[in-house]
């Protein structure tokens, strides 16, 4: 039933034509995490959210998008309150990614004002987003991500815990919230499990705040190794793992066998950097610097595209490294 839902839903979006432009693969969507800057600071303009959002709004011109993935930490520092629930949509969510967005009748009325791009400019895609650390700082703040934020933008994709959305291409995007697993919470794990198990495939790809191939800082092994568990248990392979937390752009090789992801992407720099560390995996590439990824899903392989924002305002991002992912898991970096 959620997946008949789920599927429903994508179609519901997917209402308006896709901005003219070349579409390059039968599903593509963009990614990113740690994107919520507090309210305050530099002009909107000037503003390092903005300045990514920018991007992904050219990226979508040139070749149409299918969906938008936010990789957790929404809304720095402690997540949502009900009281600035409608402001930070408005700064967070409205002004920099207005052009993909759905509102409903409630959010057109209270939050599209803030809303810059005319009608005919706009192309509505889903947001599939889960929770990042930070956004667990209020107690409030898990349950107005999925159940009140919804109210307002239609588009908005958040799980309970995970849910399969069976995409155009032959793409299973799997959403998980990696905070119940990284503290122990068994349910957590049960669920990525059962959503593994319920995908179609042939793709398959997990998002997630955490990553779990170890990026060189904060790693949680503990909670890397259940999710290793739980992929293992699935029996089903997974060809990409996104993620954010770390604030920088990286691409990690899988180490093979049936409990892990061919690759690991993080691009967790949707607003802020960080200096990239030394990891013991196969670290394939690693850049402090704004950015996002890119995923193309074709007949025979995922691409990969990773985008490096530059600090200029106004210059146009950077493929920096590309990927491709064929049906047995094999990565290659293309030139």
């Amino acid at each position: 039933m959620a997946l008949g839902l789920a599927v429903m839903a994508l179609a519901a979006v997917a209402l308006r034509s896709p901005p003219p432009g070349k579409r390059v693969a039968a599903l593509s969507l963009l990614a990113l995490g740690d994107t919520g800057q507090p309210i305050g600071g530099p002009l909107a303009a000037l503003r390092p959210q903005h300045r990514v959002a920018r991007a992904l709004v050219a990226e979508d011109e040139r070749a149409p998008i299918d969906g938008l993935v936010l990789l957790g930490d929404n809304f720095y520092p402690d997540g949502l309150e009900e009281d600035e629930l409608k402001d930070r949509l408005r700064v967070n969510i409205v002004a920099p990614y207005c052009r993909f967005l759905r509102f409903t009748a409630r959010g057109r009325g209270s939050l599209e004002g803030e809303c810059g791009v005319r009608q005919a400019a706009r192309h509505p895609v889903p947001l599939f987003a889960v929770l990042g650390n930070h956004d667990y700082g209020e107690r409030e703040s898990p349950m107005l991500q999925k159940e009140l934020v919804p109210e307002y933008i239609d588009s908005w994709r958040m799980p309970d815990r995970a849910e399969v959305f069976e995409l155009p291409g032959g793409v299973s995007l799997i959403p998980f919230q990696s905070v119940p697993t990284m503290v122990g919470k068994a349910k957590g794990t049960a669920a990525l499990e059962k959503a593994l198990q319920r995908s179609k495939g042939p793709w398959r790809i997990l998002a997630a705040h955490h990553p779990i191939a170890d990026p060189g800082n904060g790693h949680a092994d503990a909670y890397a190794r259940r999710v290793r568990a739980a992929i293992a248990r699935a029996g089903v392979p997974v060809h990409l793992f996104l993620a954010g937390h770390e604030h920088n752009l990286q691409a990690i090789e899988g180490e093979g066998g049936r409990d892990d992801a061919a690759l690991h992407v993080v691009a967790g720099s949707g607003s802020d950097t960080r200096k990239v560390r030394g990891t013991p995996r196969k670290r394939l590439f690693g850049v402090e610097a704004l950015g996002f990824a890119r995923i193309d899903a074709e007949a025979t392989r995922l691409r990969v595209s990773l985008f490096r924002v530059p600090a200029t305002p106004g210059t146009r991002a950077v493929v920096e490294a590309r990927f491709e992912i064929d049906a047995e898991g094999k990565v290659r970096r293309e030139p």
